[in-house]
């Protein structure tokens, strides 16, 4: 079969499709099998992973389309015919030993990754050795049994210039990164009579508010002297902005020429960063910076090409780049006899029978109901967003908007945010006379310029004109006149992947009647993890557990990249 019939078929999309008739127009053989790995690559990477695994089946290609091709290219030919083709020796695409096509960009960024986390793994720790010293601080900072797995994460961030830490929504990872760093900073008060510089960061405004916010209050449970506690930041920004993105789009105006100003740097929330961003942020770091990698490897990955976090995480498991990760596994934040705890910790390891038996139980803080009661669901929905729609005051605004969220799976369809903030808006009552309409937003586009970025909250006051007051991360409040604003939609429900980095009293789940590819364990999980004190979920339970049984995969060749990267560095 050629491209063409394929894309009859509905198994290939115009856009890839178009790539591939370019590329091969570069050679003179342009090969049907060559065309079609190609298209096959330009769709995995707008669906997210780096590459293409040469040689799967159709079955394991299109899992969810009824018509399949009769057959595909045999592997070892398909491969042969990828090797011979001039787009693979030193052009645009590149085929690897273990048979992965990449447009090569996507190489590209794994192996830089690669060999940069390599070579700052070899640099010597941030703080000299000293062992009686760092035991007599980790018996003050970590005291007692419970605190063995944070007290670890704090040797492998003196240890190691990189290091992650892992663990779910109420672990303690933060309490344990402001620890970690009050340690190196006394550590180095200590060694060079300087404290270092210290930079939070996080991929979305929302995300680095909350960072900063969890620093501070984890500062007053530290003992610590109050000269290393004054130098714990209480700010955090998010990575685009710290590099500096230019109006231009994926720019950065730090690099190497012009590097981050900072000793140590956290990054939160990392299973949100893809491989264009981590590969800035490391070319933009100190070589000699410390870097903390922090977030939950069984969230949902970036939305761009990678997963970055979870691929670092394997590789500590599978390669020699060992003891770099420290995973917290005790949940503070719920009681262990709590079903919303247990129902999270159930769908992160895939213990359906118990998920069923917790969405049957009717408790206070789980609630399940079939798809028929959303119309009763959506009427607490309105009763909440109109008392936080009558406020002109932002700090309750805003504190309001963190007690409850609508997420949804999809942004169009039935059940997509676009259709469940349609409902809202006309369930809720005009505004008093002479008092401005409040409607809830959430940006959608990186804006330099105005220092707004995909993800931060604002609330939109009609008038003349109309005037968002903005939720900064660093900033504060800002107002910024609507016109200006760059892409943004409401906020009366969000999608799963925007919420990530963010977390709520209440959270109504909205599911689809019928399975669909995008529902997998790892969105369930990260719904379901953003609630604080209780998860409502409407949808069908066979829904639910499809959802349970099917696991959110990104073809990457990280882990090798880094396995190759520490063999060649040891020669």
């Amino acid at each position: 079969m050629n491209l063409s019939e394929y894309r009859a078929l509905g198994l290939v999309e115009l856009l890839d499709a178009q790539l591939a008739h370019s590329l091969v127009r570069m050679t003179s053989d342009p090969r049907p099998e060559v065309e079609l790995a190609i298209a096959l690559t330009s769709r995995n990477v707008r669906r997210g992973h780096s590459c293409f695994p040469v040689g799967m089946s159709a079955r394991e290609i299109w899992p969810h389309e009824p018509t399949k091709p009769d057959a595909l290219p045999g592997a070892v030919e398909w491969k042969e015919a990828l090797r011979q083709s001039r787009l693979t020796q030193g052009g645009p695409l590149v085929l690897d030993a273990a048979g992965r096509l990449y447009l090569r960009r996507y190489w590209q960024l794994e192996q830089d990754i690669a060999r940069e986390l390599t070579a700052r793994s070899a640099l010597p720790p941030i703080i000299a050795d000293d062992a009686s010293w760092l035991e007599a601080a980790l018996d003050r900072l970590f005291a007692g049994a419970a605190n063995s797995r944070q007290r670890h994460a704090a040797q492998n961030a003196l240890r190691h210039r990189v290091s992650l830490l892992c663990g779910g929504p109420g672990t303690g990872k933060t309490t344990t990164v402001a620890a970690i760093v009050a340690l190196i900073i006394q550590g180095r008060l200590r060694d060079a009579k300087a404290a270092p510089k210290v930079i939070l960061l996080a991929p979305t405004g929302k995300s680095a508010a909350r960072l900063g916010e969890a620093v501070r209050k984890a500062k007053s449970r530290i003992e610590a002297p109050e000269e290393v506690l004054r130098e714990i930041p209480e700010r955090a920004t998010t990575l685009h902005r710290a590099l500096g993105m230019r109006r231009e789009g994926m720019r950065f105006a730090r690099s190497a020429d012009l590097p981050l100003e900072a000793d140590v740097i956290i990054v939160d929330e990392a299973s949100m960063v893809d491989l264009g961003l981590m590969r800035q942020l490391l070319d933009a770091a100190p070589r000699e910076a410390t870097l903390l990698i922090v977030g939950d490897p069984d969230q949902l990955t970036s939305v761009e090409a990678g997963s970055v976090l979870r691929d670092l995480v394997t590789a500590s498991e599978e390669t020699g780049w060992r003891d770099r990760v420290t995973r917290l596994t005790t949940t503070y934040r719920y009681d262990e006899r709590q079903p919303l705890g247990q129902l999270v910790a159930s769908i992160r390891t895939g213990q359906g029978a118990t998920v069923s038996a917790l969405l049957e139980a009717k408790a206070d803080d789980v609630v399940w109901s079939p798809s028929d009661c959303l119309r009763k669901e959506l009427d607490r929905a309105a009763d909440h967003w109109a008392t936080a729609l009558a406020t002109l005051d932002r700090e309750e605004h805003f504190a309001l908007r963190g007690r409850y969220v609508i997420l949804s799976p999809f942004r169009r369809g039935a059940i997509g945010t676009e259709r469940l903030g349609l409902a809202i808006r006309e369930r809720l009552p005009p505004p008093a006379i002479g008092t401005p309409r409040v409607t809830p937003i959430i940006i959608e586009q990186n804006s330099h310029e105005l220092r707004l970025y995909n993800g931060d909250f604002a609330m939109l006051l009609d008038g003349e004109p109309p005037v968002a007051t903005v939720q900064s991360d660093a900033d504060g409040f800002r107002e910024i006149a609507e016109a200006r604003l760059p892409r943004y939609s409401d906020a009366f429900a969000l999608s799963v992947h925007k919420a990530q980095g963010s977390e709520f009293d209440e959270v109504l789940l909205v599911l689809p009647d019928e399975d669909a590819p995008l529902l997998t364990r790892e969105l369930l999980y990260t719904a379901v993890s953003r609630a604080r004190k209780r998860v409502r979920i409407v949808g069908p339970k066979q829904v639910i557990h499809a959802a349970m049984a099917r696991r959110a995969q990104r073809y990457s060749g990280l882990v090798d990249a880094i396995g190759e990267a520490i063999g060649e560095a040891r020669g």
